[in-house]
C-alpha cells in the first residue's frame, strides 16, 4: 500500500520539519560542550591559586652560555652559570672586552663557580675597550654589589667571602691590589700575564695564587713570583698557556684555566 510523504507545506511537513530542526539544535549543543571540555582542562580553585600567588623557586638555566645581568648604578656584568655558589670575578686587560676573553675560558671555570666579569671603571681615550682606574676601594665594593645583584637575579646565594679573583695584565694588577688592601677577603687569585712580580708583602696572606703567562709572551715575572710566594708559605704555581701571545689564551685556554682554578680553589 502507498504512503504518501507529508509535504513541506502541510500540517505534517511542519512538524517533521520543527522536530528535525530541534534534534540538530541538541546535537550541536552536545558538540560543542564537548570540544570545550575537551581543549580545557579543568584546573582546581587550590591550583590557579598557587600558580597565581606563588614565586618560582627555579633559577633560570644557562648551560654556560654568557648572559649580562644588570647591576644597580653600574654596569652590567657578563656572568656564566657555574656548578657551584663560589663567586669567580674576572677583571679584564688594559682597554679590553670580557666576553672574548670568556668565550675562550669560560667553559672549564663553571665546575669551580660562577664567573661574573666586570667592566672597568673607566674608559680608554679612543674609546675602545674598558681600563681601571687605581680606587681598590672602589672595586671591592663594585665587586660586592655584582655578587649581590646576579644572586638576586638568579634566586640564589652567592658568597663574596669565598670569592676568587682571575686577573689578566691591568686586572691582575686590581687583583693584586684587592688581596693586599683586604687580605682577608680576597685570599685565592688567578693572575695571568701580570706587569708585575708579585711579592710576598703584597700577597703574603693569601692561601692559593696561580699564576699564567702565555708561551709567546715574557713570563719571568709570573714565574718568579711564584716562586717568591712559595717561600712565603703560600701555595703558589706557574701554568704557561701553549700558543698564547699577551691577552690571549690559546687553544687548551678552558683546560689550563680549569687546572689553575682547581687548584686555587681546592
Amino acid at each position: 500500500m502507498h504512503r504518501s510523504t507529508p509535504r513541506p507545506d502541510g500540517p505534517g511537513g511542519s512538524v517533521a520539519l520543527v522536530a528535525l530542526v530541534a534534534l540538530v539544535a541538541l546535537a550541536y549543543e552536545a558538540g560543542c560542550k564537548k570540544a570545550a571540555s575537551s581543549s580545557t582542562p579543568e584546573r582546581s580553585a587550590s591550583a590557579t591559586t598557587r600558580s597565581a600567588t606563588a614565586p618560582s623557586t627555579s633559577r633560570p638555566t644557562r648551560a654556560g652560555a654568557i648572559v649580562a645581568v644588570d647591576v644597580p648604578n653600574d654596569r652590567r656584568v657578563l656572568v656564566v652559570d657555574g656548578e657551584h655558589e663560589r663567586p669567580i670575578v674576572y677583571l679584564h686587560g688594559m682597554c679590553g672586552e670580557s666576553r672574548p676573553d670568556l668565550e675562550a675560558w669560560a667553559s672549564g671555570a663553571r665546575a669551580h663557580g660562577t664567573v661574573l666579569a666586570l667592566d672597568g671603571d673607566a674608559a680608554c681615550a679612543n674609546g675602545a675597550g674598558r681600563t681601571w682606574s687605581t680606587d681598590i676601594a672602589a672595586l671591592d665594593a663594585r665587586i660586592d654589589a655584582a655578587i649581590d645583584a646576579v644572586a638576586s637575579e638568579d634566586g640564589r646565594a652567592l658568597d663574596p667571602s669565598a670569592v676568587v679573583v682571575v686577573g689578566e695584565s691591568m686586572g691582575a694588577s686590581r687583583a693584586v691590589g684587592l688581596a693586599s688592601r683586604f687580605p682577608a677577603k680576597y685570599t685565592r687569585l688567578v693572575l695571568i700575564g701580570g706587569p708585575e712580580t708579585p711579592t710576598r708583602a703584597a700577597l703574603g696572606g693569601t692561601k692559593a695564587v696561580a699564576l699564567l703567562a702565555g708561551e709567546n709572551e715574557p713570563q719571568e715575572k709570573m714565574r718568579r713570583g711564584a716562586a717568591n710566594l712559595e717561600k712565603a708559605g703560600v701555595d703558589a704555581r706557574f701554568w704557561e698557556l701553549a700558543g698564547a701571545a699577551h691577552g690571549e689564551y690559546g687553544n687548551d685556554g678552558a683546560r689550563t684555566m680549569a687546572d689553575a682554578l682547581a687548584f686555587v680553589t681546592r
